[in-house]
């Protein structure tokens, strides 16, 4: 395939947390290795890249670094006086995530773009689904992870008070605007087959016009690792301590299966909530549990490895990738029976109901009982990491969607 000039459009790509950064890291990474020229236009946070990848921030004020409304009064001081800058501050003070909504106007208004845009072969948005003029939306592919209208739902099915409720709504207000803007795209990415049904239910998007790619995985690292002993140790990766990660029922399971007379340990990987420390001290379970934060790859990598059973328990996952890096290093897994997870695990794990913490620690009992059950899930992980692939396949799928929008077959 030819050279193509490629320009990557996303609102925040924090490297850090969450999978954004980590997403337009791998993507852009891997055309720059296909020999394509990529661009990123992004707002703060910032991807951490190739330096061969030229990187453009896209001024946004930062309100969301701060949640305290008089530090976002002082941002907003700061600021030119637009009617973008005060329509910006108004909807954020009021309660909507505003980032999304005004990334398209500022990336219009960003000089290096003003200058380069008409050169660029194709445009890939990465969730941001902005208000972008009909220059990009018909050069324009969009990768959606997943519809976050389910992230709502979950809040407000965990929230009790009303005023607060209506604050969650207010605050995912933009999905309204997102819906709109999504059926001016000329092909949306999804990286499962669950995530394709609930775009197609939440935006009301054609299916015929959503292709399913597996996000890749960087194999070279998560190699598989053969466990030679057994020593009770769980592992679960959360990122975010949200209440769509589900932490809460894994930790009730712990505490059911310590009360059976099985103490098993777990590590949590990510940040943790006060509402969750307070409920590992209630259960008396500080002597099992350790958490970290964000952690380098090596050291992810050595957690799990020194792990014997991961647990993927979130409500819903677009695509889960602690769980494929779980299997890719040879743990048998246990994972919800919610959205991408069976999907992904395969035979590889046991499933269980993801509101159901006995559920969970049953299946928990079973596989530190059972050493051949334990067994057959490990050779299952080891089969089904040849299902995954590298960011360079990634690239290539890719390269063949760039490649119908460009001759205009879409």
């Amino acid at each position: 395939m030819k050279k193509l000039k490629i320009a990557l459009l996303s609102y925040r790509s924090d490297p850090f947390s969450g999978g954004q950064g980590i997403y337009v890291k791998n993507v852009s990474e891997a055309l720059l290795n296909s020999g394509h020229d990529v661009t990123i236009f992004s707002g703060k946070p910032l991807p951490l890249v190739d330096e061969k990848i030229k990187v453009v921030e896209v001024h946004t004020p930062g309100y969301f670094e701060t949640f305290n409304s008089l530090e976002r009064f002082k941002i907003f001081q700061a600021q030119e006086k637009t009617r973008l800058n005060i329509w910006d501050f108004i909807e954020t003070f009021t309660g909507t995530f505003t980032e999304p909504i005004f990334f398209g106007d500022r990336l219009l208004r960003n000089t290096e773009f003003a200058k380069t845009a008409d050169s660029f072969d194709a445009f890939h948005d990465n969730q941001s689904i902005s208000n972008y003029p009909d220059s990009i939306t018909k050069k324009l592919v969009t990768t959606l992870h997943h519809p976050i209208h389910v992230d709502r739902d979950i809040d407000l099915e965990n929230e009790s008070s009303f005023l607060n409720k209506l604050s969650i709504k207010r605050w995912y207000s933009f999905l309204n605007f997102q819906k709109k803007n999504l059926k001016k795209v000329k092909r949306v990415i999804s990286p499962s087959k669950s995530s394709k049904k609930d775009i197609c239910r939440y935006f009301d998007y054609p299916e015929d016009q959503i292709s399913v790619i597996w996000n890749g995985i960087d194999l070279d690292d998560c190699k598989f690792h053969q466990r030679s002993a057994f020593n009770f140790e769980f592992v679960t990766i959360i990122s975010s301590d949200v209440p769509m990660k589900n932490l809460k029922n894994i930790l009730k399971a712990l505490y059911l299966l310590k009360n059976d007379g099985l103490s098993a340990r777990l590590t949590i990987i990510g940040d943790l909530r006060e509402v969750n420390k307070k409920l590992i001290e209630d259960l008396g379970l500080s002597d099992l549990v350790s958490f970290k934060p964000k952690l380098p790859r090596n050291e992810l990598i050595e957690i799990l490895n020194a792990s014997d059973i991961g647990i993927a328990a979130s409500s819903y996952e677009g695509f889960g990738f602690p769980l494929v890096e779980m299997i890719a290093t040879g743990l048998p897994v246990i994972v919800s029976d919610k959205a991408s997870l069976p999907e992904l695990a395969g035979d590889a794990g046991l499933i269980f109901s993801s509101d159901d913490a006995n559920d969970l620690k049953e299946k928990m009992k079973e596989l530190i009982k059972n050493h051949a059950l334990r067994e057959e899930l490990a050779n299952n992980s080891k089969i089904r990491r040849d299902a995954f692939f590298g960011w360079d396949e990634y690239a290539k799928k890719l390269e063949d969607l760039f490649e119908e929008i460009i001759s205009g077959n879409v």
